[in-house]
């Protein structure tokens, strides 16, 4: 028999969500006990288990409805489904940093950075014995020349911009950063009668005011000495690392690199290896991570402050340099500032 019931006009929502062991509540009415005790006698007598009303036992029993199987399904599986794009998020963040690391100096086993290519080439033929010499060798002269650029006015790099193509840029050397020093002194001390090329004059005295300060105390004395010239000295240092590095990588490519798994364990291994000294480089103090990890401004307020400045800034679309050249990621940001964090526990 059904029971037909009026409906009355009231305002409480009514629920439609299914109990999970309904039967089980010990505050349910006497005429609800009376049909429960009916059903179960007759269960009993018809010499069954006493199932309860459960989502497991519907699903024993094959009593769900198409939509509600469709909904059970798709609880289940979103865990699933989420940790694998997590995953493959994290994958695209990992690929990123490491194009990006490996685009800033030579050594990349598919990272030529004398090809003017607009997008990333992965297809390069490494089976061969003299262009997989030829390579490493090619490299690590690119490192060594590097070395005497970087103490001169500034060795070139690629790096990805925000369209996603490969666009060159300059870093500034020992010479380079003593350049820039004079001519921010000179800007300073004429009050913007001179200004280097690309920067707009004061046009008041308040301005020349303030020009004088920043570009004596903040460009010439912090950004060009105190930052510019260690800076040198690392990308110096970098560069004869990796033209170890590269040499390293003949004896591996000139042996195993003749067998497919070689060539790959030989690429995965040296590339791995310039990415991780390059992360060592770029977090010690006065490495280029720090630039932006312990970057501040206090137009953003609160956000400003050192390192979550840089959480809250968007991977690309930056242009001031800290950030201009990298795609500034999740993972890049996390790993960055926690290596920024160490020295303060220590």
């Amino acid at each position: 028999m059904i029971e037909t019931s009026k409906v009355s006009t009231s305002n409480k929502l009514m629920d439609f969500g299914v109990q999970i062991g309904a039967y089980d509540s010990t505050e349910i009415d006497s005429f609800q006990e009376v049909i429960y005790d009916e059903l179960k006698r007759q269960d009993q007598d018809a010499g069954k288990v006493s199932k309860y009303d459960t989502v497991t036992s519907r699903i024993e029993v094959g009593s769900l409805s198409l939509l509600e199987r469709n909904m059970f399904e798709t609880l289940t599986t979103y865990s699933d489904t989420k940790k694998d794009m997590q995953s493959m998020a994290l994958k695209d963040q990992f690929k990123k940093y490491k194009e990006d690391q490996l685009l800033s100096k030579p050594g990349g086993d598919c990272f030529d950075l004398n090809k003017d290519i607009d997008k990333m080439d992965y297809a390069a033929d490494q089976s061969k014995f003299m262009i997989r010499i030829g390579k490493d060798l090619k490299d690590a002269g690119g490192n060594f020349v590097n070395i005497f650029k970087d103490i001169g006015p500034g060795a070139t790099f690629k790096y990805i911009n925000e369209d996603g193509h490969i666009r060159e840029g300059k870093k500034v050397g020992f010479g380079g950063a003593m350049v820039n020093f004079f001519k921010d002194m000179a800007s300073g001390i004429t009050l913007g009668k001179y200004t280097p090329k690309g920067e707009n004059a004061p046009d008041t005295a308040l301005e020349s005011a303030k020009h004088f300060f920043k570009k004596i105390f903040v460009d010439a004395l912090i950004k060009d000495m105190v930052v510019g010239v260690p800076r040198s000295a690392i990308h110096v240092g970098e560069n004869a690392v990796f033209t170890c590095i590269n040499l390293a990588e003949t004896v591996p490519d000139a042996t195993i690199g003749s067998f497919k798994a070689g060539r790959v364990a030989t690429t995965e291994v040296f590339d791995d290896m310039q990415v991780l000294v390059d992360f060592v480089t770029d977090v010690i103090p006065m490495g280029e991570a720090g630039s932006r990890t312990r970057a501040f401004t206090f137009k953003k307020g609160f956000k400003g402050f050192p390192i979550v400045n840089n959480i809250t800034t968007p991977e690309q679309g930056i242009k001031d340099e800290g950030w201009r050249y990298v795609r500034n990621t999740p993972l890049r940001k996390t790993i960055e500032s926690m290596a920024t964090l160490i020295p303060l526990r220590v």
